[in-house]
């Protein structure tokens, strides 16, 4: 009877709204409250699971939920039984019989009592072996929950020790890079200084390179008219000598026709004439011997004047060839230039800074002027360590129907020379060449290739260095 009581004070609690089988566990650890929650609930006398929103109103119609009969037996009915009850409780009886026989009654009602009992204890056998199963449940959760929690205080305390030392690496590394980037930017304004520099010194060298070019271009010019002047002079001289003595010899020769026939009328008049013969015979012999020497002279003067005349226009055709072969060698963009006795003109870079200039070409067909300058030693704060090197747009003969400004880009090639082609491997720079407009003085991108990626490989070898440029489209 008491656990039937028991029973219904379960279900009196779970109808007034309060959790009969305290779902809601605390767990406290030493440093934090974990709150668990259950999203569903069992009932206790059904054993069905159902949503915390849905629980309440299961229970007021639970038809396992005992009940005590209205009829007055006091005994505990499940809800669903409460009808066949009554139509069977003792108590109905005895009021329908009016107090029939007590015997039978008191036994049919203890029978009927007995089994209710036996009904109701197993009822709560089973209550309480699900709630005995229940709280077996809840404890190895509350465990298991413990051990999540404490694993993840671990992997907590873990984690902001490992977002410390990210936070401080991080501060490190932006110190670092401010730093970095400060020396970066001293870097940068120390070489747009040197470039400065270096773009005044280039413009003051081009410039008095340009007027010393002037310069000699006058003087070659004027040399040239000298000699042309000269040639014609001699010329005008020679034709005068040659006319002059052929007139002498003209003369001497109707002279001597004259003097032959007077000593053919006067031969044998006397001895006088026949001294006087022989003294003009020896006269004339003299002055045929000056006609020869003349003749002689004029001939090694016609000779000198014509070996002049062949050199001076064997000079003038070298001097056009050599104009046309300086001018544009190739008119491709591809240049393979071959640096002899690199190991002398390195020495004559470090001692006298010499330039060296490739044979000019072109990019395409009546296109830019190129041409391709190397310091063997470098220049600047690159001297004695580097091979400096740009390439230069000139002047040439079609800029005026040359799309301006002027933008190419071109790849520097060190080739390797070396014996097995499959095994070489090129150095390759890239370079980007601006220029405003054909009359525009720019400054050169220059790049850079160490010394020591000159002397490796197989970049130089019989004292040649094979250097090619390729104008890219």
């Amino acid at each position: 009877m008491e656990k039937s009581r028991r029973s219904s004070r379960l279900a009196t609690k779970a109808l007034s709204g309060e959790d009969p089988t305290n779902r809601n566990l605390s767990v406290c650890p030493q440093k934090s409250t974990t709150i668990v929650k259950y999203e569903k609930s069992s009932c206790l006398f059904c054993n069905e699971w159902f949503e915390a929103q849905t629980f309440t109103e299961h229970l007021i119609h639970c038809g396992q939920v005992l009940e005590e009969c209205s009829n007055g037996c006091q005994a505990f009915i499940p809800r669903i039984r409460m009808r066949s009850h009554l139509k069977e409780c003792p108590r109905s009886k005895q009021l329908q019989n009016q107090r029939g026989s007590v015997t039978m009654d008191h036994q049919e009602h203890s029978v009927h009592r007995l089994q209710v009992l036996e009904q109701d204890v197993g009822a709560i056998r089973s209550v309480l072996n699900e709630e005995i199963r229940q709280r077996l449940h809840l404890i190895t959760d509350v465990g298991n929950i413990r051990k999540q929690n404490q694993v993840v205080d671990d992997w907590t305390r873990e984690m902001e020790e490992e977002v410390g030392g990210l936070r401080r690496q991080l501060e490190d590394e932006v110190s670092q890079r401010s730093f970095v980037a400060e020396q970066n930017r001293l870097d940068v304004q120390y070489c747009c200084d040197i470039t400065r520099s270096l773009k005044d010194q280039v413009e003051a060298r081009l410039d008095e390179a340009e007027k010393l070019v002037n310069q000699l271009t006058m003087d070659v010019n004027m040399h040239q008219n000298q000699l042309n002047d000269n040639i014609l002079k001699l010329e005008e001289i020679i034709f005068e000598n040659e006319r002059l003595n052929r007139d002498k010899f003209f003369q001497i020769e109707e002279f001597m026709q004259q003097i032959n026939e007077d000593i053919k009328t006067k031969l044998g008049s006397n001895d006088h004439i026949t001294s006087k013969h022989a003294t003009l015979n020896y006269e004339v012999k003299n002055m045929k011997n000056i006609v020869c020497e003349t003749e002689e002279r004029c001939d090694k003067l016609d000779r000198t004047l014509h070996q002049t005349m062949q050199n001076l226009s064997d000079l003038e055709g070298q001097i056009a060839m050599q104009q046309r072969i300086a001018s544009v060698q190739n008119i491709k963009g591809h240049l393979i230039w071959r640096i002899k006795d690199y190991s002398k003109k390195l020495e004559d870079a470090k001692q006298y800074d010499t330039i060296l200039h490739s044979a000019m070409f072109s990019n395409k067909a009546f296109g830019y002027a190129l041409r391709l300058d190397i310091y063997l030693n470098g220049k600047g704060t690159w001297k004695g360590r580097n091979l400096i090197a740009c390439l230069n747009v000139l002047t040439g003969e079609y800029d005026p129907l040359l799309a301006w400004p002027c933008r190419l880009q071109a790849e520097i090639v060190v080739r390797d020379q070396s014996s097995n082609i499959s095994e070489a491997q090129d150095y390759i720079k890239s370079i980007f060449v601006r220029k405003k407009s054909d009359d525009y003085i720019h400054s050169n991108q220059y790049f850079h290739i160490p010394h020591k990626v000159i002397a490796s490989r197989n970049y130089l070898r019989n004292d040649s260095l094979f250097i090619e440029v390729r104008v890219l489209k």
